[in-house]
């Protein structure tokens, strides 16, 4: 260890002048504790205004994992394909960010945001469409009066839009896109998807995040299987006109050997009608079995095609928003409030000694 003989001169100096200093800087702040103090206070109850008296904003969130038939037929193939040594993970996950991508666009596009918007929903006992309680939310009623636009009247007849009309939800859809929606995957690696809603309206931001995830996922399912959906009605029809046909077979058969109770065997003409509905009720037999078997497999096509939305998080009463808590308001508040009057205490002092130097 350095000796205190052996610490330069001027090294001395300037330690002891910064020791000096700080002893100087110490005792000047404690004998401005009350300003501190008042300072601190002030911070404590600016930053409580600004928490408690502006209006949260709320965060309705809806996270779940989309799996298809596609990660399903290529992970039966993994076993005989690395047997050739080829690695299907690539594949596979590459398939899934596919279809995570087409849903998340899904989200964002125009008509899904349309058709959430138009949806009669009941808010506070009042029976209302989304785009009506957006606009008074948003302020947007006299905005739009002045285009001529009244809600009461705005959708009545919803199969005819005047121009003004598209206008003004392009507005509204443009407006949600911009500030309101939030849609994105926590890990790219993953088929977990969330979609998020915020609002100052805590009421308005859980109904439209369930109302759109219920519209989108209802149009992706359908879009998803309305090819195997249209094959296996028509199968099914199919089936149950063919079943129709062999019942009546059935009931020809009874019919043509009640009437002929003793049939003589030399009579071989008698036996003609016998013999063509016993023809009719076998080949109604063969054709129903195969209808049938094409019914089934129409049936495991659909359920593979199907996709599985499994939700894992949707919104809940009360939701989460960006209000601080009051113990995280008093330490930030007093904290800033002291530090900040400390700071200016202490440019205060440094200057008027540079003044003073001169």
């Amino acid at each position: 260890m350095q000796s205190e003989s052996n610490i330069p001169k001027e090294e001395k100096i300037s330690l002891k002048n910064m020791i000096q200093g700080f002893k100087e800087w110490l005792v000047f702040i404690l004998d401005k504790r009350k300003k501190i103090l008042y300072g601190a206070l002030i911070g404590f109850v600016l930053l409580v205004s600004h928490n408690y008296l502006k209006s949260p904003i709320h965060y309705a969130n809806t996270s779940f994992v989309l799996e298809n038939d596609a990660s399903a037929s290529l992970g039966s193939l993994s076993s005989l394909a690395s047997m050739s040594g080829i690695n299907t993970s690539s594949i596979m996950s590459a398939s899934n960010l596919f279809q995570i991508d087409n849903i998340q666009e899904l989200y964002r596009s125009n008509n899904m945001l349309k058709q959430a918007l138009l949806e009669e929903v009941t808010i506070n006992g009042k029976s209302q469409k989304l785009v009506d309680y957006f606009a008074r939310a948003q302020k947007l009623e006299e905005k739009w009066a002045k285009k001529k636009v009244y809600l009461k009247d705005f959708y009545k007849d919803l199969k005819q839009y005047t121009r003004l009309q598209d206008s003004v939800l392009k507005e509204a859809i443009k407006l949600i896109k911009k500030d309101f929606l939030i849609v994105g995957k926590p890990n790219r690696n993953t088929s977990i998807l969330n979609v998020g809603f915020k609002h100052k309206d805590e009421v308005f931001a859980k109904i439209f995040n369930e109302v759109l995830v219920n519209k989108v996922n209802s149009f992706y399912y359908k879009t998803q299987t309305k090819k195997t959906a249209f094959n296996l009605n028509v199968l099914q029809v199919q089936t149950d006109s063919v079943k129709h046909l062999l019942d009546l077979s059935f009931l020809a058969l009874a019919e043509i050997d009640q009437n002929i109770p003793n049939l003589n065997p030399l009579a071989k003409t008698a036996k003609v009608p016998y013999q063509k509905a016993m023809a009719n009720l076998q080949a109604n037999q063969a054709i129903y079995l195969e209808v049938v078997k094409q019914l089934e497999l129409a049936k495991v096509a659909h359920r593979n095609k199907t996709p599985l939305i499994q939700i894992i998080d949707k919104p809940s009463f009360p939701l989460e928003n960006n209000r601080w808590t009051f113990f995280n308001t008093f330490i930030f508040g007093v904290f800033g409030g002291g530090t900040l009057i400390v700071l200016l205490l202490s440019l205060q002092r440094t200057v008027r000694q540079a003044l003073e130097e001169q």
